[in-house]
């Protein structure tokens, strides 16, 4: 009985004997989702996640956050027929980061939008000696040889 009850005391957490550790961690996981959607995001968009924030704050979050929830879910749903332990939970996790970060680079243009180039019009020569002329450097003009 005292074998028994050592190795019930390891299994046991800081909460008690409610929860066990691989459900301590699927609640640090999930509460944690939004971390890993906005990573994975980061990823898949890179420089174009503030583009995408500073357009619409709360439709970034809600992304975020589902990325997460799904990147969570799939770890755990990965996990729990092969009874894997919280260490290999954890790399799942990470794995399942990067795939859902190359989907949402692959997608990048229904996230984000095409990019598009303004070009400045072009200046005659014309506007750009009047524009020199203007700032005080008139001397660099020089007149076409003909």
């Amino acid at each position: 009985m005292g074998v028994e009850s050592l190795i019930h005391k390891e299994r046991s957490t800081i909460i008690g004997d409610i929860l066990t550790t691989l459900q301590v961690l699927y609640l640090l996981l999930f509460g944690g989702s939004l971390a890993f959607g906005l990573e994975a995001m980061l990823l898949g968009l890179g420089g174009q996640m503030s583009l995408l924030y500073r357009r619409n704050k709360l439709n970034a979050i809600k992304l975020a956050l589902a990325f997460g929830l799904i990147i969570v879910s799939l770890s755990a749903i990965t996990a729990a027929p092969f009874c894997l332990e919280p260490l290999y939970v954890c790399v799942l996790v990470l794995g399942y980061m990067f795939l859902i970060g190359a989907a949402i680079r692959h997608f990048k243009t229904k996230f984000v939008g095409a990019k598009t180039l303004r070009l400045p019009q072009a200046q005659s020569d014309a506007e750009i000696k009047a524009m020199l002329k203007k700032r005080g450097l008139g001397a660099l003009v020089k007149k076409k040889k003909r």
